[in-house]
């Protein structure tokens, strides 16, 4: 009389081997998202900074009459509520802390040319958004 054995279920090293996969899988997944999340971190900020620094050359070419060129002028972000859509706070993107555009200070830094050579954008005097990447 023959016996048959009868194989239902998978082995322990196959379980193994499956549960291996899958931690590779997860941790590949995981570094993936993170640098995706990173990214778009970046461009946010990027294009928040992008937006404040062309509001600035905006304010600075309207009122280049009122301001000293060939030297450096210093600003509140106040001013330039006609110069944002978004004129209420803005969120910085890896802190989440939410900026008014009276806690922002600028500093422009003209030629004699009437041209803006610098600008820099402050909260606190802290650079703002310096964790930005380019």
């Amino acid at each position: 009389m023959m016996y048959m054995e009868n194989n239902k279920g998978f082995t322990l090293v196959e379980l193994l081997l499956t549960l291996a996969l899958l931690g590779i899988i997860s941790v590949i997944s995981f570094v993936s998202i993170t640098a995706i999340v990173k990214k778009n971190r970046d461009k946010e900020c990027r294009a928040i900074v992008n937006n404040i620094d062309i509001a600035i050359r905006e304010y600075v070419s309207d009122n280049r009459y009122n301001i000293d060129f060939g030297s450096e002028f210093n600003g509140n972000g106040s001013v330039l509520v006609n110069y944002l859509s978004n004129s209420e706070s803005i969120v910085n993107p890896y802190t989440k802390e939410s900026i008014t555009l009276n806690d922002i200070n600028f500093t422009v830094n003209l030629n004699d040319n009437m041209e803006i050579t610098k600008v820099s954008i402050y909260t606190s005097g802290e650079e703002i958004f310096n964790n930005c990447h380019s």
